[in-house]
């Protein structure tokens, strides 16, 4: 019997040892979590998740500053009469304004313009030329020599839709591309 006691102190001993060095281990890992999250907590950099104002105002310039090409996205905003060969747009929510570069076909171009006549006559216009134009814009401009486009502006009002109220559209000379300029009342 003496030989079975002892195997059975030796069971109950290495269970003591195993259920101990879990609660060592248990205890270890939870106190090196609470430090870690105190230290989390108390970081001067406050929470690194939560945009700073810095950022936040940055991301709003960085979304600003990026152009968009996604014609549905811009039909909420603004009433597009024919399918577009190539967009791309940007709307600076700030001070309320909407400028996009518009591609039609030729036929439909000459529809717009037709359509745009009716509301008033054109106006000779240069455009200052924007570092997101398309490649096509940015080549004529650049054979100009004062980095702006020139075409026939019109008002937009075949373009409004609520909040944009008031803008023009002008027709680039020698191409089919349109620069659409909105803007809330």
């Amino acid at each position: 019997m003496h030989a079975r006691q002892a195997k059975l102190q030796i069971r109950l001993l290495f269970a003591y040892n195993y259920r101990m060095n879990i609660s060592k281990t248990t205890f270890f890992l939870t106190l090196c979590l609470s430090a870690v999250l105190l230290w989390a907590c108390t970081n001067e950099n406050g929470n690194v998740n939560a945009p700073s104002g810095a950022n936040a105002a940055g991301d709003t310039a960085a979304n600003a500053n990026s152009a968009k090409t996604n014609v549905e996205e811009l039909g909420l905003l603004a009433n597009v009469p024919y399918e577009t060969e190539d967009i791309v747009w940007k709307e600076d929510k700030v001070n309320a304004k909407l400028t996009a570069v518009l591609r039609f076909s030729p036929e439909d171009a000459d529809k717009i313009v037709a359509e745009s006549e009716k509301n008033g006559a054109p106006q000779r216009v240069n455009i200052a030329m924007e570092s997101w134009f398309p490649a096509e814009l940015t080549a004529q401009s650049e054979l100009s020599g004062d980095q702006s486009l020139k075409g026939l502006a019109y008002p937009a009002n075949i373009f409004y839709l609520a909040p944009y109220s008031s803008g023009r559209v002008a027709r680039i000379e020698g191409s089919d591309y349109f620069i659409l300029d909105l803007s809330a009342k």
